[in-house]
């Protein structure tokens, strides 16, 4: 005789059987700032300004903000959020991969921090021996409600030499190895490649992976030509960063030098955010009628002293194309629109708006509520 054994149920239908204990409801009265998963190791792809695209492992923190009257989250859906796109993580997805999990969590605000290695070809500077510098890097990005931000992170190591050592001592200066940690914003493009460049250059020597002698005399020698004092290096960091083209809004640096001839490590931090610019006075004209996309966009990119050619590379178009949309003959595509928000720092549904494309979730509340939408539109301005 055969012994059948009952088919398994499938895992959806066993699922709805099961009970959901973080869907319950919370009676503390206590909202979470951040909730999800930490420390997960993922294969990523970022932005490399000279290859494209660089492969990279990267430690990834997913987390939401928990409503006071929910019990907790579904952690396994951050790993299928990731799961579900590709291993890029750049400007051009991570707004998506945000909205993506503020959806399946049922969150208004998401955020997502990686960290990870990034390799740049280095060149000793006399020898011209070419090799490997890993840089430690990252980024945070978070949207809470329509609203994307985006911070670069990237730790630079350079060598630094005492000005006070080299003053006092009539043979050499003691130096170190000194990292520059660097988070920020910025309007437009910056590269992880821009903010490594503009700190080795204000360093007393950039590191290299690969040195021979003619090499190590130059970089020796070189430190020696230019010390800097911890606070040195931090102003001179800060200026290079807000001055670079990019158009920096926000920066934080940090300087620490493990020093050679001392039992601790010296440090020095600033923070820094661009002064808003004067509101210009607004005549009854300026409000009577709507702006036109184009003559907008115009508007926006001279403020920010950009040539249509540096708006195109930051929004993935042509020069052309750009010109034509400023003249209001052509539009941008969703995700072209996507990119001019991002470099614009504007909500993305808001340069829709503009455009005159409505959001999906706006277009969903404005049809659950067309009556309430209506009277808004047609109240007379106060």
């Amino acid at each position: 005789m055969t012994t059948r054994t009952a088919p398994r149920p499938r895992a959806p239908a066993l699922r709805e059987r099961l009970p959901d204990h973080a869907s319950h409801v919370d009676e503390r009265g206590i909202a979470i700032d951040r909730v999800g998963i930490k420390g997960l190791s993922w294969p990523i792809t970022v932005w490399d300004r000279t290859d494209g695209m660089q492969h990279t492992v990267a430690e990834i923190d997913a987390s939401v903000a928990l409503p006071a009257d929910v019990k907790g989250t579904h952690m396994s859906r951050f790993v299928e959020v990731l799961n579900d796109v590709n291993s890029e993580l750049s400007l051009k997805n991570l707004p998506d991969l945000l909205a993506q999990m503020q959806r399946r969590l049922g969150a208004e605000r998401a955020q997502l921090d990686a960290t990870f290695p990034y390799f740049l070809q280095r060149a000793a500077p006399v020898s011209g021996a070419t090799s490997l510098s890993s840089y430690r890097c990252g980024f945070h990005a978070e949207r809470d409600g329509a609203r994307f931000c985006f911070e670069l992170r990237v730790e630079v190591p350079v060598t630094t030499l005492c000005p006070c050592s080299k003053a006092v001592s009539e043979r050499g200066a003691h130096n170190q190895r000194g990292y520059v940690r660097v988070r920020v914003r910025s309007a437009g493009m910056l590269w992880i490649e821009d903010v490594v460049n503009a700190i080795e250059g204000v360093a007393s020597s950039p590191l290299y992976s690969l040195l021979k002698r003619e090499d190590e005399k130059f970089v020796t020698e070189r430190a020696y030509d230019h010390p800097v004092f911890v606070e040195d290096l931090l102003r001179e960091s800060v200026r290079v960063l807000t001055e670079h083209p990019a158009g920096v809004t926000q920066l934080h640096v940090e300087v620490e030098n493990i020093e050679s001839i001392h039992n601790h490590s010296a440090f020095a931090s600033l923070a820094w955010t661009k002064p808003a610019a004067p509101t210009p006075a607004r005549s009854a004209a300026d409000t009577s009628g709507v702006v036109p996309f184009g003559a907008w966009l115009r508007a926006v990119r001279t403020e920010r002293g950009w040539t249509q050619g540096d708006l195109a590379a930051r929004v993935g178009v042509s020069h052309s194309l750009l010109s034509k949309v400023e003249s209001d003959e052509r539009t941008l595509s969703e995700a072209a629109l996507g990119l001019l928000a991002v470099a614009i720092g504007e909500p993305v549904e808001l340069v829709w708006l503009r455009a005159g494309v409505v959001p999906r979730e706006l277009l969903g509340r404005l049809l659950a509520d067309p009556e309430r939408f209506l009277a808004l539109a047609t109240a007379p301005a106060s």
